[in-house]
């Protein structure tokens, strides 16, 4: 019985780590982590590890089937959606998101990519990891 105890509390350990820097473990899915919040950009690294000064503001949200992002910069929002990227066998990458965000000078969305690094429910880390100028940037955003 205790052996069974502790091969039982070993596999939910495991099972419960994720794939991120921080946390190691977690009650939380990372969609629970995510939305509802709004992150405030702390800082943002470019490739070269220089400081870029920013106002930026991600909320990611979920209302019925839609992924809603809203990326507010320098008090502009623009409205998007976003998903997990697919993985193999129809499952999803849940450390990678793909967004598509609507401008309005654009007449087409513009497809971002972010590598999560760090998902807590009060810190975020992610690389963009799209071309472009921003390319390899990486975001540290607290939640506000």
């Amino acid at each position: 019985m205790k052996n069974t105890l502790l091969i039982l509390s070993a596999i939910f350990i495991l099972a419960s780590c994720g794939k991120y820097e921080k946390p190691f473990i977690s009650f939380k899915s990372p969609e629970k982590r995510l939305i509802d919040k709004t992150w405030k950009v702390d800082k943002i690294l470019d490739f070269d590890g220089n400081e870029v000064a920013s106002d930026e503001k991600f909320s990611f949200s979920i209302s019925g089937e839609d992924s809603i992002l809203v990326r507010t910069i320098n008090g502009v929002s623009y409205t998007g959606s976003w998903n997990w990227l697919p993985a193999i066998e129809g499952k999803v990458d849940k450390q990678r998101i793909v967004s598509y965000i609507n401008t309005p000078f654009l007449s087409t969305s513009n497809k971002l990519t972010y590598d999560i690094k760090t998902l807590t429910s009060k810190e975020l880390v992610m690389i963009n990891m799209d071309g472009g100028v921003t390319a390899n940037y990486k975001y540290y955003l607290l939640k506000e």
